[in-house]
């Protein structure tokens, strides 16, 4: 962050080099209208120092941290002292133009866009920039092979960047892509003798590119110029290559001056040659810029490919998503909460709904393309195509975290009981039991000196002992109720109604229970936790709805259905869930079914769904 006193300072700063180089610039022209200088030079001087003093001024004031501003407005004073060496007959500051061609806008470019080297071994080509521009300048034949070959490297070096960016950073440099598009489409006419104005006008271009893309990178869709210019580009290239070798090759034999029907046969060919080859470019340039959204067999493979490579994670399968298709942000949205994204949330998005097994599993939600107000109709049927296996992918990652979740409440849950029974082992069972050793040592030693006191602490032993065997049937209570073994749940439900079946009071209360015959026996787990949830369902009614009817219906099929009814009614604060029904289900859900308590006008119902197959 800039203190706002350095950031009036360089913004001054930079509007000052503004002016020197747009004054220096008008100075050029006034110069030259009087000298009678040719026109072309000078304009093409004045016409790269505006562009470059007006974005350079535009970078430095908005971004005083990032050189590539700075260095654009250096370049503007080369271009106008050039302009205005021109007119008054200066050799030497006639090729301060060289010095923005041959060094700053090349540097410019290795910065580009945050104004820093992409890695220190990139150093070398900046200081080797620096060293050969002198020699450029001087006209020296071998500097300039020596700098075209640091060209190279500065161009590959952005091809590197492009390659291994992220979606910003391409869109970045997209729009240095188009620039060069551009000027190379205005260097074609001039190399066939057309003139060089439209040259001229499209070497302003890249520093508008270079100011555009730090600045306002989403202006539009810039992948849509770039695909098209560089499609026709390519295409016109193409065909005068093509048309060049086939005159070359067959102009000889056909002598194609005097026989007009052989140059109309050539231009067939390369006609019949031209639509396949655009075809095959725009699909080659669409899978570079787009992704795979033109197809969705090769989206699908890409995704299966990625998803084998990297462990299949959702921020895997995101990424690979992301990358098919050329997106800024792709994210898996569950229940209204992010559960996985991959890139950055910005303009517009877009949901996609997920599905697995006929039941809706999630969202999709697609960041939409800087440029675009929405995604194409090649996008969505990409999109749709992939939501099946992306549901599917989703919903077995939520299943297998909600497992591993499960997994770790029943270890917790484990270790809390072992805790629970060696604190109740160590403070009550552990005491009374070292009790009854002691007096049975006392006993012993008074059986023969003090028979009388020995009984009286044979006495109070029996006692300890009926201590500790209500404990212990205490703490086997608390592992599995004893009367499902000894009665089997319909028993053991049909015994806690009868102990229902008055309440404190003296007011009567009567209990039902209404179960198969022929009661198949049950997994250990799920008759636990059927027993407790009806258990607590029956202890609630009787406690809390004031009911004189309460009725416990089981069905078994491939899960077990239990129904409590009461025909109580709520007190005047009406219902509200409490421990009890928290608790059953707790239950319920730690064996894999569900349990819902509701309210009603003929009194309250408890219903649990407890699975029979998994177990």
């Amino acid at each position: 962050m800039v203190p706002p006193s350095v950031h009036r300072l360089t913004t001054s700063l930079a509007w000052g080099m503004f002016a020197v180089a747009v004054a220096g610039i008008a100075v050029a022209l006034v110069l030259a209208a009087a000298e009678g200088t040719s026109w072309q030079p000078v304009t093409a001087n004045t016409a790269m120092g505006i562009a470059l003093s007006v974005c350079g001024a535009l970078l430095a004031a908005q971004r005083p941290t990032n050189p590539i501003g700075w260095l654009l407005l250096t370049a503007s004073w080369a271009q106008a002292a050039s302009a205005l060496a021109l007119p008054l007959g200066d050799m030497i500051g006639q090729q301060t133009w060289i010095l923005s061609a041959a060094l700053i806008l090349p540097l410019a470019l290795l910065l580009f866009p945050t104004g820093r080297l992409p890695g220190p071994w990139w150093a070398v080509l900046a200081w080797a920039l620096v060293a050969a521009t002198p020699f450029v300048i001087a006209g020296w034949p071998a500097a300039r092979l020596v700098w075209l070959g640091l060209i190279v490297a500065v161009s590959t070096s952005l091809a590197l960047r492009y390659r291994r960016g992220d979606e910003v950073l391409r869109r970045q440099l997209l729009w240095l892509v188009l620039a060069v598009i551009a000027n190379a489409w205005a260097i074609l006419p001039w190399l066939m003798r057309l003139g060089p104005a439209l040259v001229l006008v499209t070497s302003t271009l890249l520093p508008v590119a270079i100011t555009i893309a730090i600045l306002r990178y989403r202006l539009l869709d810039i992948r849509l110029l770039v695909s098209r210019g560089m499609l026709y580009l390519l295409l016109s290239v193409g065909v005068i290559a093509i048309y060049s070798s086939l005159v070359l090759f067959f102009g000889p034999t056909l002598n194609l001056e005097t026989h007009l029907g052989a140059a109309a046969l050539l231009a067939a060919a390369v006609a019949l040659l031209f639509n396949p080859v655009r075809v095959r470019l725009q699909r080659v340039l669409d899978r570079v810029l787009y992704g795979h959204r033109r197809d969705p067999v090769r989206a699908l493979n890409h995704l299966s490919a990625r998803l084998d490579a990297e462990m299949g994670s959702l921020d895997d399968l995101l990424t690979a998503v992301r990358d098919a298709l050329q997106l800024p942000y792709v994210a898996f949205r569950l229940q209204g909460r992010e559960v996985a994204a991959s890139g950055s949330a910005a303009g517009v998005l877009e949901v996609v709904p997920l599905a697995a097994s006929g039941a809706a599993s999630g969202e999709l939600v697609i960041g939409v393309r800087p440029g675009q107000s929405r995604l194409s109709g090649q996008d969505m049927h990409v999109l749709s195509v992939l939501a099946i296996p992306l549901g599917v992918a989703l919903r077995a990652t939520m299943l297998s975290e909600e497992l591993q979740q499960s997994r770790e409440r029943i270890v917790a849950a484990r270790e809390e009981e072992r805790r629970r029974l060696r604190r109740d082992l160590h403070d009550g069972l552990g005491p009374t039991l070292s009790g009854v050793a002691y007096a049975t040592d006392a006993a012993r030693n008074l059986a023969r000196s003090d028979p009388d006191t020995a009984v009286d602490l044979l006495v109070r032993l029996r006692g300890d002992i009926g201590d500790a065997i209500i404990e212990i049937r205490r703490l086997v209570e608390g592992l599995r109720p004893p009367a499902l073994d000894e009665l089997g749940l319909v028993g053991a439900l049909h015994r806690e109604a009868e102990r229902l079946s008055y309440q404190e009071g003296g007011r009567p209360l009567t209990v039902s229970v209404d179960a198969p015959a022929d009661m198949p026996e049950l997994p250990a787990a799920i008759e636990v936790a059927a027993y407790r949830i009806s258990a607590e369902a029956l202890n609630n009614a009787a406690k809390h709805s004031g009911a004189e009817n309460v009725r416990v219906r089981i069905t078994v099929g491939d899960e077990l259905h239990i129904l409590v009814r009461d025909d109580g009614r709520p007190g005047p604060n009406g219902w509200s869930p409490g421990v009890g029904m928290a608790s059953m289900s707790e239950r319920a859900a730690e064996v894999g079914g569900r349990c819902e308590a509701r309210p009603g006008p003929d009194g309250g119902s408890v219903e649990a769904v407890l699975p029979l197959k998994p177990w």
